[in-house]
């Protein structure tokens, strides 16, 4: 049962028995899950035109990709003919888009599908910036860029039927996006926000999400985290390695964006595997970027693998971490849990010159078993009878083994969670997934012990420490009732850091703390678990920077039936 009054427990340590927190207001998920759709410009660039976007929407509709989820049909750069001086509203080149937008976003609607458009957050496009790389014909996109008419330009894509919005940077300021969020949220139209503060952009630091002033996570669905992809195999893991860093930031309704898919453009069948099924674990939108009028039927298949997309498009949301590598990091075990209680996804990840064998091992996720082993992109059960302790496969030279495991999960207990398994936890790059304290000799995998866990001078009985950003997730099975935790910065952060502390269940945002620093008195958390699943604890930047963000939920506890 929950503590009901304070001072100290029998081991010497106080407990969580303060009120109630009200916490700010709640947000609301507005897309659950990461998009599905295709993107004019690895192909095209700027030699585009309403045509090709026709054609290639009647493919989309008519080749399985929408019934495979495949939904935005997504026009980039290069569609703009000006600004009207009188209106201040962008208008289409009408060379290339005769018809204009409304009557393009018209069209794709009409197979069933949803129409995005591209906008820059400066004075110009990013085409503007290539100058003698783009069709004599086309005016480089000078005067078109959004910065100043967000309001405006949100408003004018909304009454041509726009979807989703591809907002780049290129020579912008990052006002911009949350400018347009405002203008988007204006309109009264959903409109999936996409940005991408990279474009002509070498100031941000690889880990974008670092750098305070840029916390994307507060107004856009999706951010790119990196340069452009290309169609070679080291760009892509590059990528990879960037998105790893950037996991704790991936919340419910907020994903990070790999960029667009270079699959069907040059690269092995091996290394397209490879692409796909780690863009689909790590939760990266999967906007197709080759000539899907074209594509051979392999590309086709690929793209509309039901097993690799059912990662994609689990419920459960969760970015993919690394579990294990050898010593060169050569071969990767990458895992993620599924919705399903005792479900994980695993993506066994050869970036070597050779086959070679990886094993993912069992206790590794928490997870017993017998465990059922199955071949997510071919659908075959390797290990009919279940396996116990670890399986192994043969992972081709820069390709991939992508497997669904079946097994037990840790559910929880009616007792304080400290020394509780999670299930998945991501913390900063380099960090450990959570100081635990008391020490014991079965503390959570991925977990270390602590000295102790201080909170505004009190010492605690026990308690989680984490650097922010953090997250772990527990499954509850549907039998608990409550969850009750103190919240403040820990001892270590000596005042200095900020933090935001959320608590989600079944990716439902039932608390958040608001800012707290140095000077913010101990909080209490209790929340209602009745019915849920799954409860993710979040510890995340308070909007400037990471420095300091040492944080503790202190005696946090659970209420569960048997």
């Amino acid at each position: 049962m929950l503590a009901s009054c304070g001072g100290n427990s029998s081991d010497g340590g106080a407990v969580s028995s303060g009120s109630p927190d009200a916490g700010i207001a709640k947000a609301t998920v507005r897309y659950a899950l990461p998009p599905m759709g295709w993107n004019s410009w690895n192909t095209f660039a700027c030699k585009v035109n309403e045509n090709v976007i026709k054609s290639v929407a009647d493919t989309i509709a008519a080749s399985g990709m929408a019934a495979a989820g495949y939904q935005y049909v997504t026009q980039d750069d290069c569609w703009v003919g000006g600004r009207d001086p009188a209106t201040g509203q962008l208008f289409a080149n009408p060379a290339t888009f005769p018809g204009g937008i409304k009557a393009l976003a018209d069209y794709v609607h009409s197979k069933g599908l949803k129409f995005g458009l591209y906008t820059s957050g400066g004075a110009n496009t990013c085409a503007a910036l290539a100058h003698g790389t783009r069709p004599p014909t086309y005016p480089q996109g000078v005067g078109a860029g959004s910065l100043g008419h967000e309001s405006v330009d949100a408003a004018t894509f909304a009454s041509w039927g726009v979807d989703y919005i591809k907002l780049d940077y290129c020579g912008g300021n990052l006002s911009a996006f949350p400018a347009m969020r405002a203008g988007i949220a204006a309109t009264g139209r959903p409109m999936y926000l996409s940005i991408n503060p990279y474009s002509a952009n070498q100031t941000l630091p690889t880990n974008f999400a670092s750098d305070g002033t840029l916390y994307v996570p507060a107004y856009a669905d999706t951010s790119r985290i990196s340069q452009d992809i290309t169609n070679t195999f080291a760009s892509v893991t590059s990528i990879i390695d960037i998105s790893a860093k950037d996991a704790s930031w991936t919340i419910p309704g907020y994903f990070n964006d790999m960029d667009m898919l270079e699959v069907g453009r040059g690269m092995t069948p091996d290394q397209d595997t490879a692409h796909f099924a780690m863009w689909a674990m790590m939760l990266s939108p999967l906007n197709a970027g080759n000539d899907v009028r074209s594509q051979s039927a392999s590309t086709l298949a690929l793209l509309t693998n039901a097993g690799a997309i059912s990662v994609s498009q689990d419920a459960l949301a969760l970015q993919a971490v690394p579990d294990s590598a050898d010593s060169s990091a050569t071969l990767q075990v990458w895992t993620k849990p599924l919705q399903a209680s005792g479900t994980r996804a695993v993506a066994m990840l050869n970036r070597g010159s050779a086959a070679a064998t990886a094993t993912v091992n069992f206790a590794n996720l928490a997870l017993s078993g017998p465990v059922q082993v199955t071949n997510l992109l071919t659908g075959a059960v390797l290990s009919p009878g279940g396996s116990s302790g670890s399986f192994s496969a043969s992972v081709p030279a820069t390709g991939v083994v992508l497997l669904k495991l079946t097994g037990t999960d840790p559910l929880a207990l009616n007792a304080p969670l400290a020394l509780q398994n999670w299930i998945y936890a991501s913390t900063q790059s380099g960090q450990v997934a959570a100081k635990v304290w008391p020490s014991t000799d079965a503390l959570p995998v991925g977990a270390i012990a602590a000295a102790s866990v201080i909170v505004n001078g009190t010492s605690y009985r026990d308690g989680l420490t984490v650097s922010a950003p953090a997250q772990m997730v527990y499954r509850l099975g549907g039998h608990c009732s409550s969850f009750q935790s103190d919240i403040g910065l820990d001892a270590a952060a000596k005042g200095a850091g900020t933090v935001d502390f959320q608590v989600w269940a079944d990716n439902t945002m039932l608390y958040d703390s608001g800012v707290i620093n140095g000077s913010s008195p101990t909080k209490t958390v209790r929340v209602s678990l009745s019915g849920y699943q799954t409860l993710r604890l979040v510890v995340t930047d308070a909007q400037d920077g990471v420095a300091n963000d040492v944080a503790d939920w202190a005696d946090p506890t659970l209420v569960c039936g048997s």
